[in-house]
């Protein structure tokens, strides 16, 4: 629950808004920002002219026409060119060869991470002839699929010697190709193939028994090595169980449960947001949505796959730059056909910019409408559902949105987003001034609508005593965004790649918020601190109940929680009492009444949170999930928060849900 407010802390707000256009203060577009502002006419020109424009795309189209300003600007956009990783055959093969060396000091997990990285710098072939005869992808794949064949891993070694052969390195008269190949399927299992394989191999092999029998012998040792060890221990291509929405799909909230609903407060600055329509338990899956789109951030582009998020086990590369890595050929080729293409050669460029995160977002969103027309529609779309509080935004705030408008549509221009130009110059035409102000409407919106996706590090032998959280990129949720913020969640999240999964961890009634949380929670962060984040970050001033009540940080939580009146139709909550046999009397519906029973229930909920906590600590996750839900839902019926126990059991079972979603092993 939530309302706007006067800023109570202006400058604070300025940083946190600014964030969100540039994340790194050492980047380039700083200067962009300060050498136009030293040219305005007047020190009210903002607030006076531009603030009073009449929509974005008049606020964009001065920055190009004002004669005061718009040198600066198109000078400055003129030297907007191609800055990317580039490839290297010669650091390809120096990574090739100290791959080979780790492989052979038996040290595989460094030599898969070398040889990837040899992978992802390797030109395509042919490009390079002074190196490997231009076979340096080839090379690279090959001695990866050597090192995953030494990893006992069949299939992603099969992979990457197919891939060996597509990018030119002899196969159909090779028999050492074949040799490989017999050793994947011995390691798959696939006996039907590893014979027709053997078969080839000796056709090839010319009647050389020595080779043969040398194989077999390879063979057997793999074969060897997979009983003595069994499950091996490394990393695996993650796989999710899907979760299933309780009840039957909504008709209005796409991808949510039909026990929500959407409401609408009629107030200007809170707009929509979701409820519950029916009575849910805690522990029931509520929304499951893909993401609109997506982004890695740039610190994460070498471990992550840059379209589905998924943990890299064997990398591919975009055949052009060296800037991009992904999980397979699948995904390296949808962003290579959309996103990828046009950002390619202009990659180091934007992160050199130091711009955030939802600049990389915006060009996602237009990229992926693969055409002019199709970014205006699939942008408008989406900007329908999403608040942007333009109408209260600094007009200062909305020039340097603005200017990062234009440094991003001059690199659409220059990449050829708006295909053949009649010129070279900077100046929009009015389609592409229109994309321009679309992006700028982004800029705004995802400002408060964007989620932070996360995956689960695992290290050491236990799941949850040794793992972190580390934040892969953000995602941008039509429907997710319309759930409000409280301080007290009514549901947590977690992501299976790029999917957001939403569950509820307390009981809801009809007509209750389905609350989510946007950062700070009432038990981290005192109310004045957490108020002022809230405010400088998503302008609106909470009105949860932890807010109203001033509930205690963890420190101070106890378990004297306040226990529901047992009479009858009443519904209020007392005090917890200093004397629970003697009995006290109701405010609201005026009874004097015995609260023990319902105390007896409270130990009862706070000994099926000790038998939760117990299953997590032997790695019984289901166990300890329905022992939370148990007990989470029992203490709702007899009992109101804050209540330490119960605060305690709400976070591990979003600690259990979470170990569904993105984990990775260490």
């Amino acid at each position: 629950m939530s309302s706007t407010l006067m800023d109570e802390d202006p400058l604070f707000t300025s940083l946190c808004s600014s964030k969100t256009v540039q994340a790194d203060d050492s980047g380039f577009f700083y200067n962009f920002f300060t050498s136009v502002e030293e040219n305005f006419p007047s020190k009210t020109w903002l607030k006076d002219y531009y603030a009073r424009l009449p929509n974005d795309k008049e606020k964009l189209r001065v920055l190009y026409t004002d004669p005061a300003i718009c040198d600066t600007v198109l000078g400055t956009l003129e030297h907007v060119k191609p800055v990317f990783r580039q490839k290297d055959a010669k650091f390809s093969l120096h990574k090739r060869e100290e791959a080979h060396e780790l492989m052979r000091q038996g040290k595989l997990q460094q030599a898969l991470i070398v040889a990837s990285q040899a992978v992802l710098r390797a030109p395509k072939k042919n490009e390079n002839m002074t190196v490997d005869h231009g076979l340096s992808l080839a090379f690279a794949f090959w001695i990866r699929g050597e090192i995953f064949i030494e990893m006992l891993d069949g299939a992603l070694a099969l992979k990457d010697f197919q891939l060996s052969a597509k990018y030119g390195v002899p196969a159909s008269q090779n028999p050492k190709y074949y040799l490989r190949l017999a050793k994947c399927y011995k390691l798959l299992g696939d006996e039907k193939k590893l014979q027709v394989t053997l078969n080839v191999f000796r056709n090839l092999n010319g009647g050389d028994s020595f080779e043969e029998q040398k194989l077999m012998d390879e063979l057997k040792d793999l074969e060897a090595r997979l009983l003595s060890k069994g499950k091996d221990k490394f990393l695996k291509e993650q796989t999710f169980k899907k979760p299933v929405i309780v009840g039957k799909p909504s008709e209005k909230l796409p991808g949510a449960s039909d026990f929500l609903d959407i409401t609408d407060s009629n107030d200007k600055r809170t707009g929509k947001f979701v409820v519950a329509k029916k009575n849910i338990p805690a522990g029931e899956t509520l929304h499951v949505e893909k993401a609109f789109a997506a982004r890695l951030y740039p610190r994460n582009f070498g471990s992550h796959c840059s379209v589905c998020f998924a943990r890299l086990t064997a990398a591919v590369g975009c055949l052009d730059c060296a800037g991009l890595a992904f999980c397979s050929v699948e995904c390296r080729d949808i962003a290579c056909d959309t996103f990828h293409k046009y950002e390619c050669q202009y990659l180091n460029l934007m992160i050199g910019s130091g711009m955030s995160i939802l600049c990389f977002i915006t060009m996602r969103i237009i990229l992926e409408g693969k055409t002019p027309a199709g970014a205006i529609t699939r942008a408008k779309g989406l900007l329908d559902k999403l608040c942007a509080h333009s109408d209260i935004r600094d007009p200062e705030d909305y020039f340097q949105r603005a200017l990062m408008a234009t440094f991003l549509l001059r690199i659409l221009q220059k990449a050829g987003f708006f295909g053949r130009r009649l010129t070279e110059a900077s100046e929009p035409t009015e389609q592409e001034l229109e994309v321009g102000a679309v992006m700028l409407q982004l800029l705004q919106a995802l400002q408060f609508n964007a989620h932070d996706i996360y995956g689960t590090k695992l290290s050491g032998k236990h799941r949850f005593d040794d793992s972190k959280v580390q934040s892969l990129g953000v995602g941008i949720y039509q429907t997710a965004a319309m759930f409000n913020h409280e301080c007290y969640p009514a549901i947590t999240r977690y992501f299976q790649g790029t999917d957001i999964i939403l569950t509820s961890i307390r009981p809801l009634k009809p007509g209750d918020i389905a609350s989510e949380n946007y950062g700070p929670q009432f038990s981290k962060l005192g109310l004045k601190e957490r108020q002022r984040l809230l405010r400088s970050r998503y302008w609106f001033k909470c009105e949860c109940k932890p807010c109203v009540e001033d509930w205690p940080l963890d420190k101070n939580l106890t378990n004297y929680a306040r226990l529901k009146c047992p009479t009858d139709h009443c519904s209020h909550y007392i005090k917890y009492p200093k004397d629970l046999n003697r009995p006290v009397k109701c405010s609201m519906c005026k009874k004097t009444v015995c609260l023990k029973a319902n105390a007896e229930l409270l130990k009862k909920c706070e000994m099926l949170y000790k038998e939760g906590a117990m299953f997590m600590d032997a790695q019984k996750i289901p166990e300890a999930i329905e022992k939370f839900k148990i007990g989470l839902n029992l203490f709702y019926k007899v009992a109101l928060p804050p209540h330490r126990d119960t605060h305690i059991a709400q976070e591990s079972l979003r600690t259990c849900y979470a170990d569904n979603g993105n984990t990775y092993v260490m």
